[in-house]
C-alpha cells in the first residue's frame, strides 16, 4: 500500500521481464474488506456435509456390529445387490410365493399365507403334546443369541417378544411341513402337489430363512420317549435329512450311496436350511468338508483350445459320470500314451426348481459374511457352462448320465447355464482339470491314440467290426 492509500498488486506477465510491474488499484473503488470476506456456504457444501455424516454413521454401525460378534458367523440377510443384475430374476428366484418366513418378508404376508402357517403350526403343537407358551418360553431363553443370527438392520421394529412369536410360528410350521411332506400327508392341510413344490422352493430361498437353531430348540423341546408323544426329536432329525436329500438335484442311486446325517457333514452348527442344502450339494453327508478335495488354486490365464463338448470329443476325450454326487469330484485322467482319456463330472438333475436353487446357492456364496466361501457351486457351474455351447452339448452330457433333463428340451438347459454364467460366474474354475485337458489336447500322439481307442476298442461291437474289416482285407490280400 502506498502513502496515498492505493493497493499495489503484483501481476507477472508471460514473455516479459520477470520483475513484476506494480499495478495501482484505487482503494476508493474497491474496498479492502471485500477481498477478505469468508466464502458463503453453498448447496454443494451442505450435501458434502450430509454425505460425511452418513459415512461416519456407517463406520460407527460397522464397528459396533464387529465388536458385538465374537466369531465369524454368516447372518441371515438380504440377497446381495450383485445378484440383481438381471431384474427379471428377482421375483422368480428370490421372493417367496407361498410361505414367507423370517423378518425380511414378514410385512408382505397376506392372510392366506398366515392362515397356512397357523394351520401347520397348530398341528405341530397339538401333536407334540406341548403348549404354545412352552415353545415360546424355550425360544425366549435364547432370544438374545438368536438376534445375532440376523443382520441387525432387519430387526428394526421387532421387539424381543414379537421376534420370539414370529420364530415360534415359522419354526413350528416349517417342521410340520417337512414332517408331512416326506410322509406324503400334506393333503390333510389342503396343500396340493403344485403348492407343495412352490413351498419347498420357498424354504431354500436365501433371504427367506430363520436360524436353524430355532428348529433345534423346538426339536429339543419335544419328548424323547415315543410313548409320551407322537413327535420325538429323532423323528424330526430324520425328516429333515430326508427332506434335504429330496432337493440335492442328484440321482437317487447316489443318494443311497452318500446318505447320512447332516449333523455328521458339518463341523459347525448349520446356519439355516439353505446352508444344509449347500453342504450336502458340495460334500455329501458321509464326509467331513475339510477332508474333501478343493478346487485348484487359480493360475495365470492360459489360452484354451477346447470350447465345448464337441471339441473334447474331437480329441478323443470320453465323458463319464463321477462315482460320487459331490460337486468336488471332477477329475480328468489320461493314460501314458493317451489310449484312454476320461473326464468325470458329478451328475445333476435339471428341473423347474433347479434355477431357483442354483441362484440362491450362488447368492449364499456371495454374502459379505461368507468370507471363507470356496465358491464350490459357482465354480462347478462355470465348468459346466464352459462345456455347453448348444443343445448338442447338453445331449452328450445326458448320454453320459451327467445331466438329467426334466425341462421341455435341451435348449432350455443350455439357456439356463448361459444366463447364470453371464452374470456371476468366473472363468477361473477347476484350473487343474482344465490344465490336464489342455495338456492332452497339445499331445498329437495322445489325441490319435485316444481317437483310435474310442472308435475301435471302446465297445465290443466296434472291436468286432474292426476284426471283420481286418479279416476281409487279409483275405483279399492273400488271394491276390
Amino acid at each position: 500500500m502506498t502513502n496515498n492509500g492505493d493497493v499495489v498488486v503484483d501481476i507477472p506477465i508471460q514473455g516479459h521481464d520477470p520483475t513484476p510491474t506494480p499495478t495501482r488499484i484505487s482503494s476508493d473503488k474497491v474496498p479492502i474488506q471485500q477481498h477478505f470476506q469468508p466464502p458463503t456456504p453453498t448447496l454443494t457444501d451442505e450435501i458434502d456435509q450430509v454425505f460425511i455424516t452418513r459415512i461416519e454413521a456407517e463406520i460407527e454401525n460397522g464397528l459396533r456390529q464387529y465388536n458385538n460378534s465374537s466369531d465369524e458367523i454368516i447372518r441371515i440377510q438380504k440377497v446381495p445387490r450383485i445378484m440383481f443384475q438381471l431384474k427379471k430374476f428377482e421375483e422368480n428366484y428370490y421372493i417367496p410365493r407361498e410361505m414367507p418366513i423370517g423378518p425380511i418378508y414378514a410385512e408382505r404376508e397376506n392372510s392366506e399365507q398366515i392362515q397356512l402357517k397357523l394351520k401347520l403350526a397348530a398341528q405341530f403343537i397339538i401333536t407334540s403334546g406341548r403348549t404354545c407358551d412352552y415353545f415360546l418360553a424355550s425360544i425366549n431363553m435364547e432370544i438374545d443369541t438368536l438376534k445375532t443370527c440376523f443382520d441387525q438392520n432387519l430387526l428394526e421394529g421387532f421387539s424381543g417378544d414379537k421376534l420370539a412369536r414370529m420364530l415360534v410360528l415359522d419354526g413350528c410350521s416349517i417342521l410340520q411341513f417337512i414332517y408331512s411332506r416326506v410322509r406324503d400327508e400334506l393333503k390333510e392341510f389342503q396343500i396340493n402337489d403344485g403348492q407343495a413344490s412352490v413351498i419347498e422352493q420357498d424354504l431354500f430361498l436365501m433371504a427367506n430363512q430363520i436360524p436353524f437353531r430355532v428348529l433345534e430348540i423346538l426339536m429339543d423341546s419335544l419328548p424323547r420317549d415315543s410313548n409320551e408323544a407322537a413327535f420325538t426329536n429323532d423323528v424330526f432329525i430324520d425328516s429333515i435329512d430326508r427332506f434335504i436329500c429330496m432337493h440335492l438335484m442328484t440321482p437317487e442311486k447316489f443318494l443311497e450311496q452318500d446318505y447320512g446325517s447332516f449333523y455328521e457333514a458339518k463341523n459347525t452348527r448349520p446356519v439355516h436350511l439353505l446352508d444344509i442344502l449347500y453342504s450336502g450339494f458340495l460334500y455329501g453327508f458321509e464326509h467331513n468338508p475339510q477332508n474333501k478335495g478343493n478346487p485348484a488354486p487359480k493360475k495365470e490365464f492360459e489360452e484354451e483350445y477346447f470350447r465345448n463338448i464337441q471339441d473334447l470329443k474331437a480329441v478323443g476325450i470320453k465323458l463319464e459320470s463321477s462315482e460320487s454326487s459331490c460337486l468336488r469330484e471332477v477329475t480328468f485322467t489320461s493314460s501314458v500314451y493317451g489310449f484312454r482319456a476320461r473326464l468325470k463330472i458329478p451328475p445333476l438333475i435339471v428341473d423347474n426348481s433347479t434355477g431357483s436353487k442354483l441362484w440362491n446357492l450362488i447368492a449364499y456364496e456371495m454374502c459379505p459374511d461368507n468370507c471363507n466361501s470356496e465358491f464350490g457351486v459357482t465354480t462347478y457351474l462355470s465348468l459346466i457352462d464352459s462345456l455347453i455351447d448348444s443343445k448338442e452339448d447338453v445331449k452328450d452330457l445326458r448320454s453320459a448320465h451327467i445331466l438329467t433333463n426334466h425341462l421341455s428340451c435341451d435348449a432350455d438347459v443350455a439357456k439356463l447355464f448361459k444366463e447364470i454364467s453371464y452374470n456371476v460366474v468366473s472363468d477361473q474354475a477347476y484350473c487343474d482339470v482344465k490344465h490336464k485337458i489342455q495338456m492332452h489336447c497339445d499331445r498329437w500322439l495322445a489325441i490319435r491314440m485316444s481317437q483310435l481307442w474310442q472308435n475301435y476298442f471302446s465297445s465290443p461291437w466296434s472291436f468286432i467290426a474292426l476284426l471283420v474289416l481286418v479279416g476281409i482285407v487279409g483275405y483279399f490280400l492273400i488271394n491276390i
